[in-house]
C-alpha cells in the first residue's frame, strides 16, 4: 500500500491547523488558521468558509504548514503576515518595532480632532511623533488631515526606515519626515501637537507578558524602568520645549499610571485638555490616553 499523501483540502488543513494552534495556547486558533490560509492561497475568508472542499497547490500547503508551525512557537501573527491594520490602514511591521494596537487609535482620534481645529484657525498644523516605531500615529493623523505635516523620531534606525516605507506606501511621505534620535533632543523646530506611545511596562513585569510580546517585540520599546515612568521623565520636559503655547501633548500610558504621569505633566506646565476627563479609557476600561495642553 502506498503511503498516504498529505491532504491539500482546505477543511483538512484548517482542522489540522486549529488543533496545533489550540494546543499551543492560541485563543483565536480558528480565526488565525483561516487568516494564514488566506495569506498563502490569496483566497478571501469568505471563499475559504464557503468552499471547504477546495484544494490548494502543494507550495501553498507547505507554506501554510510552515507558518502554522511558527505561530505555535508564539511568533506574532502580524510578523508572519508582515502587516497589521491600524486606523483602517495597512502598516508593514517587523521585529524592530511594536506592533500597532487598537487601543493606540484613541490617541489618533484625539489628535485628529485637535489638528482640525488648528487647521481651521491657522490653515495648517504641525505634528511630532516621539518614538514613532512603524509611524502609525503620525501617518494616520496625516492621512486624516490633509493640511497636516510632521516629523517622526525613533532611536532605532531600522524603525525609522520602516516608518519611511509606511509613509510612502500610504501616500503621506511628502508631508512626513523621519529621523533617528533619542526622543526629540536634536530638534529645534516647534509643533502644535506631540503624540507618543513610550515604553511604560515596569521592568519587573516584562517576563510576565505574553510570549508574543516578551520574546518577539523589542524590549527597548517596552521597558519603562522600575515604575514604568522613566521615559515620561525624559520626554515630557522635551515636549514642553518643542510645543507651541497651547499645543497639545497626547501620551499613551499603562493602567494605574495616570496619577504619576499627570503629576509629571503638572510639574512641567501642562494641564489636562478636559479637566473633568483628563484620562481616556480603552475598551477594557483601563486608563490609556492622557491629553494635556501646554499653558506656560
Amino acid at each position: 500500500m502506498s503511503e498516504q499523501q498529505p491532504s491539500s483540502i482546505i477543511s483538512d488543513l484548517l482542522h489540522q491547523a486549529r488543533k496545533s494552534l489550540n494546543e499551543a495556547g492560541i485563543e483565536t486558533a480558528a480565526l488565525e488558521a483561516r487568516v494564514l490560509l488566506c495569506h498563502v492561497s490569496q483566497m478571501t475568508e469568505a471563499e475559504v468558509v464557503a468552499y471547504p472542499e477546495r484544494t490548494i497547490d502543494d507550495a501553498s500547503r507547505l507554506r501554510f504548514l510552515d507558518l502554522v508551525d511558527k505561530r505555535t512557537k508564539r511568533i506574532p501573527l502580524a510578523h508572519l503576515l508582515g502587516v497589521r491594520e491600524f486606523w483602517g490602514l495597512e502598516f508593514s511591521v517587523n521585529d524592530q518595532t511594536l506592533i500597532p494596537r487598537p487601543e493606540t487609535e484613541f490617541a489618533v482620534e484625539l489628535a485628529v480632532d485637535f489638528a482640525r481645529s488648528i487647521v481651521q484657525k491657522n490653515g495648517n498644523v504641525r505634528v511630532l511623533d516621539l518614538g514613532t516605531g512603524t509611524g502609525c500615529l503620525l501617518i494616520s493623523i496625516l492621512h486624516e488631515v490633509e493640511n497636516a505635516n510632521g516629523v517622526g523620531v525613533d532611536i532605532n534606525p531600522k524603525a525609522v526606515e520602516l516608518a519611511k516605507k509606511n509613509a510612502k506606501n500610504l501616500g503621506v511621505d511628502a508631508r512626513a519626515r523621519f529621523q533617528c534620535m533619542n526622543w526629540g533632543e536634536e530638534l529645534e523646530e516647534t509643533f502644535d501637537i506631540i503624540v507618543s506611545n513610550p515604553p511604560y511596562i515596569q521592568s519587573g513585569d516584562l517576563t510576565g507578558l505574553m510570549p508574543e510580546v516578551s520574546i518577539y517585540e523589542p524590549v527597548q520599546a517596552l521597558d519603562g524602568g522600575a515604575d514604568g515612568l522613566d521615559e515620561y521623565r525624559k520626554l515630557i520636559p522635551q515636549a514642553r520645549e518643542l510645543l507651541n503655547k497651547h499645543g497639545l501633548l497626547i501620551l499613551e500610558i499603562g493602567k494605574e499610571q495616570a496619577g504619576g504621569v499627570l503629576g509629571l505633566l503638572g510639574q512641567h506646565g501642562f494641564q489636562p485638555r478636559e479637566s473633568n476627563h483628563p484620562v481616556k479609557h480603552d475598551l477594557a476600561g483601563y486608563d490609556r490616553i492622557i491629553s494635556t495642553v501646554k499653558v506656560c
